[in-house]
Formats: structure tokens, sequence, C-alpha cells
């Protein structure tokens, strides 16, 4: 059955479902990729108040989350980067690694890490590296389906983990200030909670400035913070930020989260776009789907752009460029467009000036 809006104990559990690996593989802003020579310079990417700035221009972050080298993109090529630069316009792109997967290999997931950041770097692409972890100590401990075939304990961390991970990052890629740490994917305390209430910001802000102080020993990369609710929930952060001033905001939005109240967004937001950068690293919708992320370009995609992303300027990377993960950008061939693709494809050809064919 359907979850219903506001969600429950089956929607907890189809909150995966974005995940779901169905193939089992497999305003005035820098939107033009950036020349590829510029990952040999040292300009950095700068936070001014409520948005981030390269070269002292305007940076609006705005792409393609990717997933996991490992996992959505086994068997794919590299050459996905050239075509999510040069065709479908995008600036950023967001790589991810599963804690569980760092967790059982850690040179292999960075031999993989490398080999995708090299390739989005050489199309002059900004990428945000993305600790995968779902839920959080203490809290909430999902488990994927057996038939996914990934590690009962794939979106696991603790804190110690975490901060492991990104000393090893921020040593290997805190010369590049193009490249951002996204320090938790989706936090989560309690599964049950289904409303913005910004009560579990304090415990998560702690953690924050624990891994963010790691990060400090090495790199000065703009981190991104995520609030509670699977990273839609930003009540209260705009009172109590990280310390870091070098800290922008990740906030996710799905069809399901609050989807009957007219100021579901603005809810959850609560202001903080309006004083920090906020990054949309994770949206979308699914027009074939029967669970929470049902949604079609008229009741989500056409209104959630117009009035949030391009409404409050803010960057974004849509979930996911794959044929499996939904919502998936790509048809079941692995390189057309998927309807809601198509979409979102021709949303970034215009932020860049291009045309919207396709």
């Amino acid at each position: 059955p359907d979850p219903s809006p506001q969600g429950g104990g089956e929607s907890g559990r189809l909150r995966l479902r974005r995940r779901s690996f169905l193939t089992g593989a497999a305003s005035a802003a820098v939107l033009a990729p950036l020349p590829r020579a510029w990952a040999r310079t040292q300009t950095r990417i700068e936070v001014a108040g409520n948005r981030l700035t390269y070269g002292g221009q305007p940076l609006r972050l705005v792409g393609i989350a990717v997933g996991d080298p490992y996992y959505i993109r086994a068997g794919r090529a590299a050459s996905d980067y050239v075509v999510i630069a040069r065709d479908w316009a995008a600036n950023c792109v967001r790589i991810s690694v599963h804690p569980g997967h760092w967790r059982i290999d850690p040179a292999r997931m960075d031999q993989l890490l490398e080999a995708d950041v090299a390739a989005a770097r050489a199309e002059g692409l900004f990428v945000i590296i993305d600790w995968h972890a779902i839920g959080f100590p203490g809290g909430y401990q999902p488990a994927p389906p057996p038939e996914w075939g990934l590690p009962p304990d794939v979106y696991l961390s603790d804190i110690a983990l975490a901060r492991s991970f990104w000393r090893h990052i921020a040593g290997r890629y805190g010369q590049d200030p193009a490249i951002l740490l996204e320090i938790w994917n989706e936090p989560v305390v309690d599964e049950t909670l289904w409303d913005s209430t910004g009560e579990h910001w304090p415990v998560l802000r702690a953690a924050w400035e624990e891994i963010v102080a790691e990060i400090r020993m090495r790199s000065d990369n703009v981190v991104l913070c995520a609030g509670g609710r699977f990273a839609h929930d930003l009540v209260g952060v705009a009172d109590n930020p990280v310390s870091d001033p070098r800290a922008a905001y990740a906030w996710h939005a799905y069809p399901n989260e609050d989807r009957h109240l007219p100021d579901r967004w603005l809810r959850s937001l609560d202001r903080l776009h309006e004083t920090k950068p906020v990054v949309v690293t994770e949206w979308g919708f699914c027009p074939e789907c029967s669970d929470g992320l049902q949604g079609s370009i008229e009741d989500f995609g056409r209104p959630f752009i117009e009035t949030v992303l391009d409404g409050f300027g803010l960057g974004h990377t849509a979930w996911c460029y794959s044929p499996g993960a939904a919502p998936a950008l790509l048809a079941a061939d692995g390189a057309t467009p998927s309807d809601y693709g198509a979409f979102v494809r021709a949303h970034l050809r215009r932020l860049a000036g291009r045309d919207t064919g396709g």
C-alpha cells in the first residue's frame, strides 16, 4: 500500500526506495562548465552571506547526483561526466561513498572515488563528495532489503568512522577548492518523526562540529551540513548554525514530504536560505512510482523549481543519474533521459543559456 502523506512505519521503509537499485548495477551565477585548467588554480569558493561565490562572482551549483562509484555506477563509463557537463550543461556533480563499503575495503573505495572525481574535474565540474550515511548513532539504524545485495550496515556510521573518512578525504582532496564536502547524507535520530521540528538539531550540530574540526586540520574546503528527518528538517539551524564560517547547508526534498501542506517547503527551510547558503543535494520525483516518490512535473517538478530552486536561487543536484536508482534520471537503456530526466536536463540547459531540446 502507498504510505500516508505524513509517513509512518511503511513510509519509513519506503524512504529507502529512492536509492532502490532496481538494476543491481550499473539569478547571476557561474553556470557554464569551468575551464579544464581550473583544478590547478587556488581560487577558493567563498561563503558570502547566503551565497557561495567564486572569483568574486555569485556561484550557483547546479547539476546531478550520480550515486556511488561502487554500486550505482558499477559498469558505467567515466564518459558520463562528459555528457553531464557538455550535454546536460551541469556545473556540479555529487558523488557518494557508502559507509559500509568504506568499512569493508577503504582502499578499493578510495581508488574508485578518485577515478570518478578525476573524470568530473577533467570536465571542469565542481564536485560534492557525500558520506552517504543514513540514520544516526543511537537512533535510527536502517538496513537495506536483502535483495539489493548490499551489506546490512551499508548506511551505518558512527562519528569515529565519519571522522576517519573525512580525515582521509580532507588530506587527499583538500588542495582542490572546487570540491565540497557533504559530511553526512541523511541524519535521522527518530524515524517516526515526520514533522520538521528541529528538535534533533542540537544533537546533530554537536556531531557536525566534531567532524568539521577533523576536516579543518587538513582542509578549508566548504562543508555541507544537513538537518534531521532525512535532511529535510532545517528548523532552528538559522538561530544556532555550525560555528565554522565556511559551512553551508544541505537540504533534501521529495514529493511525499508534507505533501498536502501549502507551505511544505518553507516550513522545513525555516528561513535558513535567507542567511546561509543552502544546496539541495537531493531532489526529484517519479511519475511512474506508487510510493512516496510519486510526483509529476505539474504537481512537484515545476512548482518546486519555480518556488524554491529558482525562486530562492538555491544550488541543487538532482537524484540520480542512473536507470535503476529511483527517481531515475535515465531510462532503462542507461543513456536516454527518462521523462523526469528530460525535465531536469532542460532546466539545466536553460540555466546555462543553452537550447532546451531533448
